[in-house]
């Protein structure tokens, strides 16, 4: 009976098995890393989704917590309840959290404004201020492309509160309603109008053409 003879595999065999792993492993890492990436991209935008959405939330519960009181600002002059541009807004709010029941006012000084392409919100601990007084800011939304603010009457939008063409300013008035906007980018525009509460003072409104709807 012949003996079994063994034969060991040649260099090139050897070379070709090790480049065939090796287009294999390089095949597979493509994937995991392409896996990893839009894994990675997905995360990123929730966490933006997540920022928009606490922002507009946040943003819509202030508004409807607005408060038709005026305050001084640091060199005593008399500052309207609520003062607004097209790119920031600040006003009185009610309805601040006291869960330590400290004595303390329940009503705070709030606004919010765009600044290079981020949307901050920012408060102020009292509410007649003193030169002193810096308020405490928040970054609430990065790469905010543009931020718009309009401020409706009872008969038409403006793009400023209170009206500049009135005199004397009123100092309780609120708008009937604020519309806000946020240009994300990757979300679109993102717009939303807000009823805010009915106050006795009434800002007179100018002569002006009928009212449209907000664009």
């Amino acid at each position: 009976m012949n003996a079994t003879r063994w034969r060991g595999f040649t260099l090139i065999e050897v070379l070709v098995a090790v480049f065939i792993f090796a287009l294999l492993m390089l095949a597979g890492y493509g994937s995991i890393n392409a896996l990893l990436r839009t894994r990675d991209g997905l995360a990123d935008q929730n966490g933006r989704l997540r920022d928009l959405q606490f922002a507009v939330g946040l943003l819509e519960r202030d508004l409807r917590s607005a408060l038709a009181r005026p305050v001084r600002e640091g060199y005593g002059a008399r500052e309207p309840a609520l003062v607004g541009s097209r790119e920031a807004i600040v006003f009185t709010r009610a309805g601040v959290a006291n869960p330590l029941a400290q004595e303390r006012a329940r009503i705070e000084r709030v606004g919010y404004r765009w600044r290079d392409q981020t949307l901050s919100r920012f408060s102020f601990a009292v509410l007649d201020r003193t030169p002193a007084t810096l308020p405490l800011s928040r970054e609430l939304l990065a790469d905010v492309r543009r931020l718009g603010f309009r401020y409706f009457d009872g008969q038409q939008w403006r793009e400023q509160w209170p009206p500049p063409n009135l005199s004397p300013q009123p100092m309780r008035a609120l708008p009937r309603a604020v519309e806000f906007s946020f240009d994300i980018g990757e979300f679109g525009v993102i717009r939303r109008w807000v009823d805010l509460p009915e106050v006795d003072e009434v800002a007179p409104t100018a002569a002006s053409p009928p009212p449209g709807l907000p664009q």
